[in-house]
């Protein structure tokens, strides 16, 4: 008999079963969409718990922590961002998003400056200090995420990056898709 398993998907109903989806290389075919999509789902989960272990260790409301990433995500890329901007990119309002800027200035995490092209907006950009600060603790888990990959062969490699590809590529899908209507 079939049980449903995360999210619904169906996988077979042996309680007796103490193989770890990710490890179990006796899985077949059919149930290996399934061991990549727990594992893939413990990942998730555990990126959230560290992310939150990380806002406590910084002594940083979470999304402080999240505002400072995506502002150091944008400046990276070489695409600055703006407080309306970041506001979206958080999932709150402007209101909220004004109060997050306004803190991590204050905190001296952050800074705002007139847009290069458009003087009329802002942009945020994270401070030498406020990086330092959440490198400080992140990158002891960025050190031990990129050693993960090590001793990989490169099929093992081609075969991760085009699972995590199609990932992404769902990610984008559903994020592309417009919000229903009130």
């Amino acid at each position: 008999m079939a049980q449903r398993g995360s999210f619904g998907a169906d996988r077979p109903s042996d309680s007796t079963d103490t193989r770890h989806p990710a490890t179990d290389t006796s899985a077949t075919d059919a149930s290996a969409g399934d061991a990549l999509s727990e594992a893939l789902r413990e990942v998730l989960t555990l990126t959230q718990l560290a992310r939150a272990a990380l806002a406590e260790r910084l002594g940083m409301p979470l999304t402080n922590v999240e505002a400072v990433e995506h502002v150091a995500m944008a400046q990276g890329a070489g695409e600055p961002i703006g407080p309306v901007e970041l506001s979206r990119r958080l999932g709150v309002t402007s209101a909220a998003g004004t109060q997050s800027v306004n803190r991590l200035v204050a905190e001296g995490h952050m800074t705002r400056g007139p847009h290069p092209r458009d003087g009329r907006r802002q942009i945020l950009n994270v401070t030498d200090s406020g990086f330092d600060h959440v490198m400080g603790e992140l990158a002891p888990l960025l050190g031990l995420v990129f050693r993960a990959s090590d001793g990989l062969s490169g099929e093992e490699r081609a075969g991760a990056l085009h699972y995590l590809g199609r990932v992404a590529a769902a990610y984008r899908a559903y994020l592309a898709r417009s919000a229903p209507e009130d």
